[in-house]
């Protein structure tokens, strides 16, 4: 598909932020167990005064809708294991894997290969329904959600699950003990990052404007 350059600011690789979700092994836990997928293209309207949020669309390279972003915040967040369903032609938009989870898939292949080939069709029902359901309201609006609590909670705990809370289950099924005490004491330090994610990154930059409220507000 060719975009309007002069309009939209394309996030594709290798876009910094687009190789960081590649690339960071704390995604796969987004991908595999939640259900989160990042398209492989994102367009973010420039010429919009509307915030951050509020203005990123995910093209269809089927039937070349530009669908708003928002259409899988929410209610419709996760379960997207096999991608974005264009809610027009019902077509699967291309996403992206993280190379971690790339690799887990390509060990265990035996074991979802035949299971995701029945589930399939399934959750295709399934995706079109949801987003009938998120269609029939009005999507989620950037004042209506607290992103530095989100940043708090989601990124830091997230943190602190992968890498405090896995491991140890893994040493227990093997035989080891737990450390509770490293393990509380490893929460209120790893909510930290999350403190600085909401505050500096998800709270400011979902609500920043674009170029155009930045012309009106110069003038």
């Amino acid at each position: 598909m060719q975009y309007d350059k002069n309009r939209f600011e394309i996030w594709a690789l290798p876009h910094p932020l687009v190789s960081f979700c590649v690339l960071n092994p704390a995604i796969m836990f987004n991908e595999l167990i939640l259900g989160q997928r990042l398209p492989k293209v994102t367009l973010i309207d420039e010429k919009s005064d509307r915030p951050f949020f509020e203005r990123c669309y995910i093209p269809c390279p089927h039937c070349k809708t530009l669908n708003d972003n928002r259409l899988w915040g929410k209610r419709n967040t996760f379960g997207h294991w096999f991608g974005l369903v264009c809610p027009s032609c019902h077509q699967i938009i291309p996403c992206l894997w993280n190379i971690f989870s790339l690799a887990v898939l390509a060990i265990t292949f035996p074991l979802w290969y035949f299971p995701a080939r029945f589930f399939r069709r399934r959750w295709l029902e399934i995706e079109k329904k949801r987003l009938a359901s998120v269609l029939e309201g009005p999507l989620t609006q950037a004042g209506d959600i607290n992103w530095f609590l989100r940043g708090i909670f989601f990124f830091g705990g997230l943190i602190w699950v992968i890498l405090d809370i896995i491991p140890q289950v893994w040493e227990v099924l093997n035989g080891g003990k737990w450390n509770l005490i490293m393990m509380f004491i490893a929460f209120p330090i790893w909510l930290f990052p999350g403190f600085v994610c909401g505050l500096l990154w998800m709270n400011r930059w979902m609500n920043r404007k674009g170029k155009k409220a930045d012309r009106h507000e110069s003038d």
